[in-house]
């Protein structure tokens, strides 16, 4: 189906030649979303003792051993010793892990193969490599692979609950469609897809606006990032 669609869109839309993707892409950069600042092992190892439960049975564990020298007996401070390193030790071990599986998953996702048009004949390249411009085909079950807007639409649904939270999947149009059958009151424009929505139905042609950190998702994540660097009222009160 999509060699038939790429037939269909070659008079109109013949896609960016291998000169405009390099030229775009040194424009706009690479579509890939910056991933965030990871510590090394040993800061993220001390951030574990950030934590004021861990501070306050180190504060117990000094007590203890300090009555234990007195009275001879340490069992008691080094239970606490043992503890503290334990919950430290495994709290460490799962985040680094996490961190390195997460890094992961993202390489895999953008190595994922993406239906495009350039100099006039279809082709499949690495989501990582669209740029602003590409045409690019997309049909049931597929994420959409960056911002852009429909060119053609074919019984079109797309699933926005990743970017706006509605379960209900919503119909988008071509541009030239969108002002006569497009729903004004919808969260984005009838004719326009968001990185990270998924086709549920249907298949249609978008070029794409924007890639990377300059879509919707990537300001999203960036501003999440940001603000996970902030204290959190329950930190605040802990501290």
């Amino acid at each position: 189906m999509s060699e038939d669609i790429a037939k269909r869109c070659t008079p109109d839309l013949k896609g960016l030649t291998a000169a405009e993707v390099l030229e775009r892409r040194a424009k706009h950069g690479a579509n890939i979303l910056t991933p965030p600042v990871r510590e090394p092992w040993w800061k993220l190892f001390l951030s574990k003792f950030d934590d004021p439960v861990i501070r306050i049975l180190l504060v117990a564990a000094v007590i203890a051993i300090g009555v234990g020298i007195i009275e001879g007996k340490y069992a008691e401070g080094i239970g606490i010793v043992v503890a503290i390193f334990l919950a430290t030790t495994l709290a460490f071990i799962n985040e680094y892990k996490a961190n390195r599986e997460f890094d992961i998953l993202n390489k895999v996702n953008d190595e994922i193969p993406v239906k495009v048009i350039r100099d006039g004949h279809y082709t499949t390249i690495p989501k990582s490599e669209l740029v602003v411009g590409d045409v690019v085909i997309v049909e049931a079950g597929e994420e959409v692979p960056a911002d852009g807007i429909v060119q053609e639409a074919v019984a079109l649904l797309v699933d926005e609950a990743s970017m706006t939270g509605e379960s209900v999947p919503v119909n988008k149009f071509s541009t030239y469609d969108c002002e006569r059958k497009g729903d004004k009151e919808a969260t984005y424009p009838c004719d326009a897809l968001m990185r990270g929505t998924m086709i549920a139905d249907g298949h249609g042609v978008m070029v794409v606006t924007f890639v990377g950190d300059a879509t919707e998702i990537g300001k999203t994540s960036t501003e999440a990032i940001s603000d996970s660097e902030e204290m959190t009222p329950l930190n605040i009160q802990l501290e």
